[in-house]
């Protein structure tokens, strides 16, 4: 099985991409191939809106190409879900999102869940958001942001962490939180410390998303082109016969 695994942040470097396919690996089967593209002309990362839609034709290209270079899946590395919709109408391969990956992997474990985002900024975007996944509101208990002041969660785990950690205890503290989803995929590898310290669970987006394609490629599952038709004889010239 092969999974192509879209980061729709501009200017990745390949060391950058295949640290984080190394620790997904760690979750997958070992018979399952990740491989990571990013745009390279979009310019853009993904911190609003206007982003998706500046990065939107690049990212619904990487996934046709993946496509048609015989990957089984596709996943887009963001809590966004940059244009899933238009990469469901685009592919017939399942397309999975890292937000809607991990809040419904969350439902099997918890009643309700917390969420912890990466920047203030963007919470009520957020908040309206998570009711667009297939997840009751009634289950969405407390949505937090962690400050990282313009810093990247790479750039010094160990403060991303105790972060994160002291976020997870306010929400704990606050709300009767069952378990809580990290909202963003640069928290890549922090959610079982995080689980070990807290003592509830953490569900890690990127994880999330990519056993979900894994686990609907062995399926055998494929995006409905009842739900996700593609209309658009345009785009049909654009992503070259798909």
């Amino acid at each position: 099985m092969k999974i192509l695994i879209i980061n729709p942040d501009y200017g990745m470097t390949q060391e950058e991409m295949a640290l984080r396919c190394r620790i997904l690996e760690e979750y997958t089967a070992p018979d399952t191939q990740l491989a990571m593209v990013c745009p390279q002309s979009s310019g853009v990362e993904l911190n609003s809106a206007l982003d998706v839609v500046l990065a939107a034709p690049e990212i619904v290209q990487l996934a046709a190409d993946g496509q048609n270079a015989g990957f089984d899946a596709v996943v887009l590395y963001c809590f966004s879900d940059p244009v899933i919709d238009a990469c469901r109408e685009a592919l017939r391969i399942p397309v999975i999102g890292g937000a809607q990956a991990s809040c419904l992997a969350a439902l099997n474990v918890c009643r309700s869940f917390g969420v912890i985002l990466a920047d203030e900024a963007r919470l009520p975007e957020k908040k309206l958001f998570l009711r667009t996944l297939g997840v009751s509101p009634e289950r969405i208990g407390q949505i937090a942001a962690v400050n990282l002041n313009g810093v990247s969660p790479w750039a010094d785990r160990e403060t991303t962490f105790k972060k994160l950690l002291a976020c997870g205890q306010k929400i704990m503290r606050e709300t009767h939180t069952e378990a809580i989803v990290l909202g963003c995929l640069s928290f890549l590898g922090l959610a079982e410390p995080l689980s070990r310290v807290l003592g509830i669970p953490v569900i890690d987006p990127a994880v999330a998303a990519v056993t979900t394609a894994e686990s609907i490629v062995r399926q055998r599952l494929f995006t409905s082109k009842v739900s996700y038709p593609l209309l658009c004889s345009k785009a049909r010239e654009i992503i070259r016969e798909i």
